[in-house]
């Protein structure tokens, strides 16, 4: 049901993290990658990974919150890849301070990735997706939308998104895209070793404490987000649009 020969996907922010494991996983299935990234290394690494283990990967590096960086990355995969079917919002990256603490400068780049940079990049190919009446855009939301302490910009940025997700559903419906949002609990990537340190704790005495909070009983893996992303990206999820899944191993919201 999840596969789609032919198909191209663009994950921004799929150099690490969670976007490297949903970018792996949507090759595996059949997808045609294109790897977006700010940091060109972890771009072409996990591109070279995807099309070593038999799949189909181009590695892009761009600042999704640039309109120039944007449109040059929407040429590339189109000259490479003829179309673009499929867009994951992931690109994001924390900032947490206490919010009498918060620089305006931490608040101002955590919105411009997480909430300009999936609005541009939604706008450079919805118009694509429109001509084609057909498309899938997901953006990669998170828990903490529903409140969290110590990162108001992270927070208000995820809430956003979420936002923003329903609003464009209702906008590009009738042009056959679906807009949807997955929001992942604990996921250990970079920003969990970050809390970690924070928080006074090992990533592994971290790691443990938030499972111990979990109803599952475990964290997360960006295999648990790569799934929910490919339900919400099917070819006959039509009827499923302006919709947030947290994948967060409990009831959320």
């Amino acid at each position: 049901m999840f596969e789609l020969i032919g198909r191209t996907v663009i994950v921004t922010g799929g150099g690490s993290g969670i976007g490297a494991g949903i970018a792996a996983e949507l090759a595996s299935a059949g997808y045609q990658v294109a790897v977006v990234d700010r940091n060109a290394e972890t771009a072409g690494r996990v591109a070279e990974q995807v099309v070593a283990a038999g799949g189909t990967a181009m590695p892009v590096v761009a600042d999704v919150s640039d309109v120039a960086a944007v449109a040059d990355t929407v040429a590339q995969v189109r000259d490479r890849f003829r179309t673009i079917d499929v867009l994951v919002n992931n690109a994001g990256f924390a900032r947490d301070n206490h919010i009498l603490e918060m620089t305006i400068e931490d608040w101002d780049t955590v919105q411009a990735t997480h909430l300009r940079g999936s609005f541009l990049m939604l706008k450079a190919v919805a118009p694509l997706m429109s001509a084609q009446r057909w498309g899938r855009i997901v953006n990669i939301s998170s828990i903490s939308a529903l409140g969290d302490s110590e990162r108001v910009n992270y927070v208000a940025a995820k809430a956003g998104v979420e936002g923003f997700t329903r609003a464009a559903a209702l906008d590009l419906a009738h042009h056959g895209i679906t807009v949807n949002a997955v929001g992942p609990g604990v996921i250990p990537t970079a920003m969990t070793e970050v809390s970690a340190a924070r928080a006074g704790r090992s990533l592994e005495e971290h790691l443990a404490a938030q499972a111990a909070q979990i109803p599952c009983g475990r964290v997360g893996s960006p295999h648990d987000v790569a799934r929910a992303v490919q339900f919400f990206i099917a070819e006959d999820a039509d009827f499923i649009t302006g919709q947030v899944l947290y994948v967060s191993g409990g009831p959320h919201g």
